[in-house]
């Protein structure tokens, strides 16, 4: 028996977006049928508001009024929120099982964590009053779910220990491999010369925001560490932060890069390092939750440790040098480890079990 899936979310984010892409992704594998006896009844979510007032009235009261009567309505098996930033829309007394993704608990439940540079803060630890008040809903959402959908064992931790006795299922997200893959989908290094690129220096990259714990300013302590004969070597390109580039860009810088350095004090989950292994290009990560679990032993540095750091870049500066200051081949044991682990087919499997979870099915 093939059973319906209604998903819901707030605004239709762009799938340049991380909690767009995940959402686009859940939609995709339930259209391709890789997830088994499921299929996708419909999706709900609303444009994005510009004005203040506007945006609040509709995430507060229009949007879940609409979710709660299509709940009421519809012929589907499950609703699924894709993630925790929309957990308020759980309906009270819905008649079918509700599902929510959550991604992290940074916002629910802010931390700090010390690092090299000291501590840093993960999540706003002084919200203010509308934030608050949101924060509440998003909670109080959360405790009404049926089951909650964690993207990481890390997640999964620490919502069995903020909402006890509420199910869990782990459910990784997926990268596009065929997209990323350098044989599938080449794309030339040319599109890079715009960013200061070019074959005599090796390539570095880092992805990611200007957010503190992403901690960009830990990797310029690393290339101060390094010796100005490599230093020289070198040409880094910071995107998210400094640069953003096509889809077609990413896909080229990761495809031509040496490494990415991957220096994040904490994530949910981490797409830039499984989308760069996706292509075959070397990753250098902090040893640290939650990325470090979809990133293989020999990827991971010690997350304080500079020296660790620049001996790990002067071994890939010295097999350039050996190789004829020639560009990498693509590793293809990162490419096949996450055809293997973060696939959509990997994905679809497990959303399969999360789902007959939910409505009370053995897979």
């Amino acid at each position: 028996m093939v059973h319906r899936v209604l998903l819901a979310r707030g605004t239709a984010l762009s799938s340049s977006t991380g909690l767009g892409r995940a959402h686009a992704a859940v939609a995709s594998i339930l259209e391709r049928a890789l997830v088994s006896d499921w299929t996708k009844a419909g999706e709900i979510d609303h444009a994005q508001r510009l004005s203040g007032w506007s945006r609040l009235s509709t995430r507060w009261w229009k949007h879940p009024s609409v979710i709660s009567d299509k709940a009421a309505s519809t012929d589907a098996d499950l609703l699924h929120i894709t993630d925790q930033e929309q957990a308020h829309l759980v309906p009270k007394n819905s008649p079918i099982p509700v599902i929510v993704t959550v991604h992290d608990l940074f916002h629910l439940s802010p931390r700090k964590i010390k690092s090299a540079e000291g501590e840093i803060t993960v999540g706003d630890m002084s919200p203010g009053i509308i934030r608050r008040v949101d924060l509440s809903k998003l909670r109080a959402g959360l405790a009404r779910a049926d089951l909650l959908i964690c993207i990481s064992e890390m997640t999964q931790r620490e919502v069995k220990r903020e909402f006890p006795g509420i199910p869990t299922a782990l459910v990784r997200h997926q990268v596009d491999v065929d997209y990323w893959n350098p044989e599938s989908n080449p794309q030339p290094r040319e599109l890079l010369t715009n960013y200061g690129d070019d074959d005599s220096k090796i390539l570095l990259l880092t992805v990611g925001s200007n957010e503190p714990r992403k901690r960009l300013d830990f990797v310029e302590e690393i290339l101060d560490g390094l010796p100005a004969k490599i230093s020289d070597d070198i040409n880094i390109i910071h995107v998210g932060s400094e640069v953003k580039l096509s889809d077609e860009e990413l896909a080229a810088a990761f495809q031509h890069a040496e490494a990415l350095l991957f220096p994040s004090i904490s994530e949910g989950f981490g797409y830039p390092p499984a989308e760069a292994m996706a292509a075959g290009c070397p990753v250098l990560a902090a040893d640290k939750s939650a990325h470090n679990e979809i990133i293989p032993t020999r990827c991971l540095v010690p997350s304080n440790e500079i020296r660790a750091w620049c001996d790990a870049i002067e071994s890939i500066h010295a097999e350039w040098v050996r190789a004829g200051r020639v560009e990498r081949i693509p590793d293809d044991e990162l490419i096949e480890y996450v055809k293997k682990n973060l696939s959509p087919k990997a994905q679809g499997k497990s959303l399969a079990v999360a789902y007959n979870l939910a409505i009370g099915e053995d897979i």
